[in-house]
């Protein structure tokens, strides 16, 4: 995705148009107008920050095109892998259902490895 896509996907999310996320984000309307009419080569690294703070998002966000979704400030990118962020996000794409029967997969697989770490601590 590039960054005009992933804008409209937050402003989308988020319901915002061009005028409120101007207003929001202390960016002026016609540049925001201009991304769309004539396109964001010259986007400055401060406007992108503005960005990132009000969708309280990582500024990795703008800069990996693999990315649909941004993962929120406080989670550390930085410590994660790059097929850990690719699971992130194929897990996104996936329905409530799916995730639902990882999710309990992934319980069950913890509450097993700590039984384990348990009973190997009691047992030398």
């Amino acid at each position: 995705m590039d960054f005009l896509e992933k804008l409209n996907f937050l402003m989308e999310k988020y319901h915002l148009n061009k005028s409120t996320l101007s207003k929001a984000c202390d960016i002026p309307y016609t540049t925001i107008d201009g991304w769309y009419k004539r396109g964001y080569e010259g986007l400055k690294l401060p406007t992108l920050k503005k960005l990132s703070n009000y969708f309280e998002i990582s500024l990795d966000y703008w800069a990996d095109e693999t990315l649909i979704e941004p993962i929120p400030k406080n989670i550390d990118n930085s410590s994660l892998t790059q097929k850990e962020l690719n699971l992130i996000e194929s897990y996104r794409r996936l329905s409530p259902k799916v995730q639902s029967i990882i999710e309990q997969i992934i319980d069950y697989e913890t509450t097993t490895q700590k039984q384990k770490e348990s009973v190997n601590k009691n047992n030398p």
